[in-house]
């Protein structure tokens, strides 16, 4: 959980994330005009994921902590 020292905010940030993992890819149909979607699933075994948080999104501050 992330705090904003700046608004007091707890709820929304800017920020990068990366996923990595086996996964299952596959596409799905999600209307009637045919239009396809990629979807993945990703597997437990091998999932990891890297986050930074770069500013507040309230009030664009970079004053941010891990709580």
């Amino acid at each position: 959980m992330y705090k904003c020292l700046n608004c007091g905010n707890t709820e929304k940030f800017l920020g990068h994330a990366q996923e990595m993992g086996e996964v299952i890819i596959y596409k799905e149909d999600f209307s009637s005009k045919n239009l396809y979607e990629w979807i993945y699933m990703a597997s437990k075994k091998s999932w990891s994921y890297d986050l930074k948080i770069k500013k507040c999104f309230i009030c664009n501050s970079e004053n941010i902590i891990d709580i």
